[in-house]
């Protein structure tokens, strides 16, 4: 060897096995996953109905406060509750899915690209994808963004190896089925954008490719029934016993949603634009080489580069079309974004140019100290969370308790509580009001139409509450979760210190017996111990 291709060989990084690469991955995306309460509303309701359900042993109907939530399909709902079900009630353990999915769409980035470009482009499309802040975020979420951008992203890369083995003349069925796997779990995690958004950019390549015949490998029979022997069978089983279902969660929550303007959180159309760039940094600063028309210049005929772009533009394009937006609906996004940016990386002479090899390290700690900090910051500001009352409360509390709340409904209350019944909210349940905005006022609404005996058991007024309390047997104990202002507007609670306080939240606990009835009910007492 010439003393050239000796110094370039030791300039040049000695390149990690693929187990090496996934398992950094692995463990980046899990050190700091418990470090921080469950988030509200949204990590609460997602992990909330997963606990209701394993609890209530109700395995096939996702559950909210006792009642169908048909909101969305249950893959999450049945991975958390197995989680939780092995590890307990922890923090980590409810965000366990969204790591696994977030790691699985690493171990199929790197797959891909180790196939189409080599070991090293794939180790660093792990490390671009892995790093960036959003997707970073969203691996250590407890919601079902990480789990259909992982499955959706799965999709594409299979649907697009099948179509490049069918290219190549070879064996495309493996991938076919896979994708055809891919996409029925992810009807099974978010509905029919599962099979709608990898189709539309497996479509749109295609049609960049002028590709028949990965068409025709794509919709080959057995990838189809498969893909319909996976996804269907829940959908029609809720139909059979819920006759309600499909118009509610096909045209109501599917089409009307996405459509309509009168929904939470609406953005302007360019939204998503400042949300990528901002929160890929600093990775999103290599975006200018995607300017270069050079870099567009694809000879190899594999197209790699136009499948990433389809992939991130329909997905824009998509999400930038209803009003509503959040954040998290942009996941999708975050695999092509990794993979151009590693194309990018590769343009400039990747691992093997100093220059570029020191940039990348840059990035990449930049990125993670990002992620590090953001972490910091979001488990020093739980926002509404309950949960330091909460488990002052569990450890006094008995597993026949009944919990109510009042005006509200925190989701994280069941996780935290460890509460086997769920609880009674109480509130004007026949306010016109309610079901014209979208808020967990109607979420409980919309439930009990499914089984209006269980919103019976559960959905009660001021009323009601009081004629409840007066009716239990002596010994029964009640936890009223409420705010400072609550104390005087109910007469249960007046005269009564709380149990536990967390600034103006507080919870007051309530033992029937002869001395509640004659302060509350009107009863004389026979007897038993003072009011507490």
């Amino acid at each position: 060897m010439s003393t050239l291709a000796l110094h370039a060989a030791r300039a040049r990084p000695r390149e990690l096995p693929g187990w090496a690469v996934l398992g950094l991955a692995w463990l980046w995306l899990v050190l700091l996953s418990g470090a921080r309460l469950l988030t509200l509303p949204d990590e609460g309701r997602y992990v909330g109905v997963a606990w209701e359900m394993l609890r209530s042993h109700s395995w096939l109907v996702p559950r909210l406060d006792g009642m169908p939530y048909f909101h969305k399909p249950p893959l999450f709902y049945w991975l958390t509750q197995g989680s939780l079900a092995m590890f307990g009630l922890h923090e980590w353990a409810a965000r366990l899915p969204s790591l696994i999915a977030a790691w699985g769409l690493s171990a199929g980035v790197y797959g891909f690209v180790r196939n189409y470009r080599g070991r090293r482009d794939a180790a660093t499309a792990v490390l671009v994808l892995v790093s960036l802040p959003l997707f970073y975020g969203g691996a250590q979420f407890a919601n079902l963004d990480m789990l259909v951008a992982s499955l959706i992203g799965l999709t594409v890369l299979a649907g697009a190896h099948a179509v490049l083995r069918a290219a190549q003349g070879a064996d495309s069925r493996r991938g076919a089925l896979a994708a055809a796997g891919f996409a029925a779990l992810a009807v099974l995690a978010k509905g029919l954008i599962g099979l709608v958004l990898p189709g539309m950019i497996l479509a749109l390549w295609l049609l960049l490719r002028r590709d028949v015949r990965g068409l025709r490998a794509l919709l080959w029979w057995p990838a189809v029934g498969l893909f319909l022997a996976v996804a269907l069978p829940w959908f029609v089983v809720m139909q059979l016993r819920y006759p309600d279902f499909f118009h509610y969660f096909f045209i109501y929550q599917q089409f009307e949603r996405f459509a309509a303007a009168g929904f939470n959180n609406v953005q302007p159309v360019w939204f998503y634009l400042p949300v990528l760039a901002g929160l890929a940094l600093p990775w999103s600063l290599w975006a200018g080489g995607m300017l270069r028309r050079a870099f567009w210049r694809e000879t190899d005929g594999l197209r790699l580069r136009a499948l990433y772009l389809a992939w991130l533009g329909v997905v824009l394009v998509f999400f930038s079309i209803p009003q509503s937006k959040l954040v998290g609906y942009v996941l999708p996004a975050l695999a092509p974004l990794a993979l151009l940016l590693t194309e990018v990386i590769q343009a400039a002479g990747g691992s093997a140019v100093p220059r570029v090899r020191r940039l990348v390290l840059a990035s990449a700690l930049g990125a993670a100290a990002i992620c590090a900090i953001a972490v910091g910051v979001a488990a020093s500001n739980p926002r509404d969370s309950l949960a330091d009352m909460a488990r002052e409360v569990r450890a006094q509390a008995s597993p026949g308790d009944t919990h109510v709340v009042l005006h509200s409904f925190p989701f994280d209350l069941g996780f935290y509580t460890g509460a086997t019944q769920p609880p009674w909210v109480v509130e004007d349940w026949t306010s016109p009001e309610i079901v014209r905005r979208d808020n967990w006022r109607k979420e409980l609404y919309d439930a009990a139409r499914f089984e209006p005996e269980a919103g019976e058991r559960t959905l009660i007024d001021a009323a009601a509450l009081t004629r409840r309390l007066c009716a239990a047997p002596a010994g029964q104990r009640f936890w009223l979760w409420g705010r400072d202002t609550d104390q005087t507007a109910y007469p249960v609670l007046q005269g009564l210190a709380p149990a536990a306080v967390q600034e103006r939240r507080q919870v007051w606990r309530i033992d029937t017996g002869p001395a509640f009835s004659a302060a509350v009910c009107g009863q004389t007492p026979t007897g038993g111990s003072p009011r507490t």
